[in-house]
């Protein structure tokens, strides 16, 4: 009787442990068919943004340029420079596999966007407020804005399903952290240069700022086009236009290197980088294996005086071009000033219906 007894446990301890791996098998595969399932939901959910997208309401100026499709692979989007070496030998990207550049390059004036790949929902409200692709120089021109972000291991899906959407977020294997913004920087710069070779310059902005784009599109380009094609960076420089990070800017600040003269480097909220520049800081950063003092002001300050790069500062041009760093409301600063280029305020990162706000008053001002 007590080897029947145990002979039987024996028996269903076998059938116990073969029917849990055949569920854990069935789950398994089941979650390969969701993944896949959800992969074609995202491209049909592609395919019908782009074409609602031609139906979006003349906002300030223009239409946005209709939006094709180019089926091609992830492959296909290769570098267009050498392979690259020092600090810049780190520096890999995660393009969207429909995006191709390659044969509109010139014909676009790319805005980059530094943004941390948690911020979907400021994403998204850029796309619907200011960052709509618009054209510029009599519709031969499309200003077109990307989004840089770094890797975040939770959002890695996320930021994969936010690619086969929209085509403008370009992810780049770096963290989002403030000690690697000098990287981030640079990013923008070699992302330009590599896949939009073709593009005389590019402006860099950040996630919690809102551009007023018809005084861009209206006043600012056309002053800062006679510059475009020189050995410049264009912004705001001086230390009365440096961005508080909070207590980590203080210690990159500290640690300075020790110069004979005051280190001028551009406000980090809104500048533009001409292609012969951004060639000359690549080159000399390509022969630098580690970043000492990652802050802001390494890219517009450190390396550009390295560099032999010149400045334009736009807090002394005749055309008085001015941003607001708001305490309040990013929405009663461009309500008073009209002629304000930019905003940011805290609000905007903890309640993406401030960019709406903003958005609508400027609106009413056209």
């Amino acid at each position: 009787m007590p080897k029947r007894y145990y002979g039987r446990r024996r028996f269903l301890k076998i059938l116990l442990i073969s029917v849990i791996l055949s569920l854990i098998f069935v789950v398994f595969f089941l979650r390969r068919q969701d993944i896949f399932l959800f992969s074609q939901f995202l491209y049909g959910l592609r395919f019908s943004y782009l074409n609602n997208s031609k139906e979006v309401s003349n906002h300030i100026i223009l239409q946005p340029a209709p939006t094709t499709v180019p089926q091609i692979p992830l492959s296909s989007l290769k570098p267009l420079q050498k392979t690259q070496k020092g600090v810049l030998s780190s520096i890999k990207f995660i393009n969207p596999v429909f995006l191709n550049l390659e044969s509109e390059s010139s014909n676009i004036i790319p805005i980059i966007v530094l943004s941390n790949a948690s911020n979907i929902e400021a994403r998204d409200a850029i796309r619907r407020t200011w960052g709509y692709d618009q054209l510029y120089q009599n519709n031969k021109i499309q200003i077109r804005v990307f989004f840089l972000v770094g890797i975040e291991d939770f959002m890695m899906k996320r930021i994969h399903a936010e690619q086969l959407l929209f085509d403008d977020v370009i992810q780049v294997h770096i963290p989002d952290m403030y000690s690697f913004i000098a990287y981030r920087e640079l990013s923008a710069m070699l992302w330009v240069r590599s896949y939009l070779p073709r593009a005389s310059f590019y402006i860099k902005t950040e996630d919690n700022v809102i551009i007023n784009m018809k005084f861009i599109i209206n006043k600012f380009l056309p002053t800062i086009e006679r510059t475009t094609n020189k050995n410049i960076v264009i912004g705001w420089f001086g230390s009365e236009h440096s961005i508080p990070r909070g207590r980590y800017q203080k210690f990159i600040n500290i640690v300075l290197p020790p110069s004979d003269f005051n280190l001028q480097y551009a406000m980090s909220l809104l500048y533009i980088v001409t292609s012969r520049a951004s060639d000359r800081m690549l080159d000399e950063i390509s022969h630098v294996n580690r970043i000492e003092h990652p802050g802001d002001p390494f890219v517009t300050g450190i390396l550009r005086d390295v560099a032999h790069v010149q400045i334009k500062n736009l807090a002394t041009s005749p055309e008085n071009y001015s941003y607001k760093l708001s305490n309040e409301t990013c929405g009663k600063a461009l309500e008073t000033n009209s002629k304000l280029l930019f905003c940011t305020s805290p609000l905007l990162i903890k309640s993406v219906d401030e960019y709406f706000k903003a958005w609508h008053i400027l609106l009413s001002q056209n």
